[in-house]
């Protein structure tokens, strides 16, 4: 123990009263001299800092930063510019730390000790990242709440990302013209959405927006739902016959779901129709005259089947694909995911009369999940959660596996036989690569792989991956 502090404990307490003050203290505490060198530092130090208590003995805070523990000292900073000097560690074992360094002068003002305090901030910034997610989700949910009673914003789709804003932009400078589109894209990413958003915005909005998916319909009465038939065409026809979908969408604007499940025979039929606009019901021999727009949509490569396959009029794809409206999948466009999310909460909560909210959990959850049923899937899981869940928010448990990453496919895959010894540290050492990539300190490396940051430091400078901490 350095003689001023043996002095002052000889004056004012003994020094057994002075270490177990000093070793109680919760915050780190760690004294140098003029040139660096450590003089004493209390198990609260080396419990924050990760700095075994037999490397800091004897050593100086050059030699500390030299063994790789710290990238800087504050000490030194403190010998180099003769004032306080207060720096945030954000990687140490315990988490995020401020350190401060006090300068003391003798009698003579020259500067001869330095004290440093660590102190532990972890749990204060945990839980400021608590309230700011706490707020941020309250933002999200009375944004989403706001446009819901917004009639001008109430029936827009969502669109955040950069891609969907790029869709909507297109379907609405395509709207006031009658052009024939085709909205490309796999099941559920929302084509229909696109189809009505451009009928809103037409001079046709005042019709009829007619929906059929051309898949779900048996063949064999296909024919007579689009192009209608007269009385007595066939057995248990209506006596007065019946108006086709083509004739119902007068004014206004047909969309045809799923076109590439037409049957051939009704192909020629639709591309007379886009061509002559009109229509022929079935048993009849005049044709009647249409007014209707169309839209066509598919999740099938129609350039494939009509030009390679032959399976559908290469004509008729042709004259369908004037303009072309892809809309990439949910997995492709992840900023979209919460905000449709709460989209649905919102809606699902109006139509159950229920007051329920999103968690940040479930919304993580929420963006890591590939969503292979794309806005379909994701409405539906919605529904589900604020049907069956108890609390007022959302729980992660009353998620279905899937969700949860149990099919997703294995995240380690073996291409060759080598000693298992080898492949851990393989397998170690590219997990951590990967891992800083992500994560900008050692800490949330180590909540990310679930071992504790000791560990990661350690293991990080096994495999040469040593960062210098602030």
């Amino acid at each position: 123990m350095p003689k001023d502090i043996e002095d002052c404990c000889n004056s004012h307490m003994t020094i057994k009263d002075f270490e177990m003050l000093f070793g109680a203290s919760y915050d780190g505490i760690l004294l140098t001299d003029a040139n660096g060198n450590i003089l004493l530092f209390n198990k609260a130090y080396v419990d924050i800092s990760g700095i075994p208590a037999e490397v800091l003995i004897g050593k100086n805070m050059e030699q500390i930063i030299e063994l790789g523990y710290l990238k800087k000292s504050v000490a030194l900073m403190v010998l180099k510019e003769k004032k306080p000097v207060t720096i945030t560690h954000i990687d140490l074992p315990h988490g995020t730390c401020i350190v401060t360094g006090s300068p003391i002068f003798n009698e003579k003002g020259e500067l001869y000790r330095v004290v440093t305090n660590v102190r532990d901030m972890t749990e204060i910034y945990r839980l400021r990242e608590e309230l700011e997610k706490a707020q941020e989700m309250e933002e999200i949910y009375y944004q989403h709440l706001d446009k819901e009673k917004n009639p001008d914003l109430k029936n827009e789709p969502v669109a955040i990302s950069a891609a969907m804003k790029e869709v909507l932009g297109l379907a609405r400078k395509i709207s006031p013209v009658d052009v024939t589109v085709l909205i490309l894209g796999e099941s559920g990413v929302g084509k229909e959405v696109i189809a009505k958003y451009i009928h809103d915005h037409s001079s046709r909005k005042d019709g009829p927006f007619v929906a059929v998916n051309c898949g779900a319909i048996p063949e064999q009465l296909l024919e007579s739902e689009l192009f209608g038939y007269i009385g007595g065409a066939f057995t248990g026809a209506l006596k007065n016959g019946k108006a086709g979908l083509f004739e119902s969408a007068e004014n206004g604007t047909l969309f045809l779901d799923e076109i590439g499940e037409l049957p051939m025979n009704l192909q020629v039929k639709i591309l007379r129709v886009l061509e002559m606009h009109e229509v022929t019901r079935i048993g009849a021999c005049s044709p009647i005259s249409v007014n209707a727009r169309i839209l066509a949509a598919t999740n099938r490569d129609l350039e494939d089947m009509a030009v390679n396959k032959e399976s559908f009029r290469e004509d008729l794809y042709y004259r369908l694909n004037v303009i072309q409206i892809p809309i990439p999948p949910l997995r492709e466009r992840p900023e979209d995911i919460v905000p449709l999310a709460m989209h649905f909460l919102n809606h699902f909560n109006q139509i159950y009369n229920h007051r329920k909210r999103m968690s940040a959990d479930v919304l993580s959850m929420f963006k890591q999940y590939s969503w292979p049923g794309n806005i379909r899937e994701l409405k539906n899981l919605t529904e589900r959660l604020v049907v069956v869940s108890s609390g007022e928010y959302l729980d992660c448990l009353e998620l279905p596996c899937k969700k949860k990453g149990k099919n997703d496919p294995p995240a380690v895959q073996v291409s060759r036989i080598i000693p298992l010894s080898t492949a851990v540290e393989e397998l170690e050492k590219q997990l951590l690569i990967t891992a800083l990539e992500e994560y900008e300190s050692s800490r949330k490396v180590a909540a990310a792989i679930g071992i504790n940051q000791a560990t990661v430091l350690r293991k990080m400078k096994k495999y040469g991956l040593v960062r210098t901490y602030g």
